[in-house]
């Protein structure tokens, strides 16, 4: 059985009758830890939200799932973050009501609340779960937000630069989660990134968009920083 989760082809993206890209194509694998990055106004944002079907217009080119249902794929928006002050339950329930709407009217049970632990020791959230949302300092917030998304069991994630407002302690910690989560659970994620330099040290995968020719570069991360020192 192939890997591919996502693969894009031929994708072209125009807005006001200019072309933002160009014969596009790249391909997700099962484990993938695939960084997008360019500068701004490359397209990487619209890219995203065309491959998860929020963009239908200006848009061609074939956009294709594999081995995988609408209900495993997952998105933490751009604006995340900027809307904590709208959270007003503690880390433990604001994961738990993300895992209830997935259970679609069946009681919560002492092993779902376990679940969420588990999941909250994972990302070391557990020793401030009775804490409010609204309470926790951004980075805290962030992997809060990720464990919103994780319970509900993904397979494919989409993460839109989440990070601008972080400390390098806390992006470095947030990149490196990540990678925990593709090299043990296999969870496949897409990331978009201001700064590719950061990220390449975790990521297998680069997609860099370049505004000026509307010419792109998909392959390994890491070989992709060593041509540029």
């Amino acid at each position: 059985m192939s890997n591919y989760i996502l693969t894009v082809d031929d994708f072209c993206l125009s807005y006001k009758n200019r072309n933002i890209l160009e014969n596009l194509s790249f391909s997700v694998e099962r484990g993938d830890y695939l960084a997008i990055g360019g500068v701004p106004g490359s397209g990487k944002s619209t890219l995203i939200k065309s491959v998860l079907g929020l963009i239908n217009n200006g848009i061609s080119g074939n956009i294709e799932y594999h081995n995988i249902k609408k209900v495993d794929v997952s998105y933490i928006p751009q604006n995340s973050m900027q809307q904590k002050e709208n959270f007003l339950g503690t880390v433990r329930e604001v994961v738990a009501v993300s895992l209830l709407s997935k259970k679609r009217g069946r009681a919560f049970t002492e092993e779902d609340w376990e679940k969420v632990d588990n999941l909250l020791k994972r990302l070391k959230l557990f020793d401030i779960k009775d804490n409010k949302i609204n309470k926790l300092t951004k980075g805290q917030q962030l992997k809060a937000s990720l464990a919103k998304h994780l319970i509900t069991e993904p397979k494919l994630l989409f993460i839109d630069s989440p990070n601008s407002t972080l400390d390098m302690k806390n992006k470095l910690d947030f990149y490196q989660t990540i990678k925990m989560l593709c090299d043990e659970d296999k969870l496949t994620v897409i990331f978009i990134t201001h700064n590719i330099k950061e990220i390449c040290q975790y990521a297998n995968k680069l997609l860099f968009l370049k505004k000026k020719d509307r010419t792109y570069y998909f392959g390994d991360a890491q070989e992709f920083i060593k041509d540029k020192e």
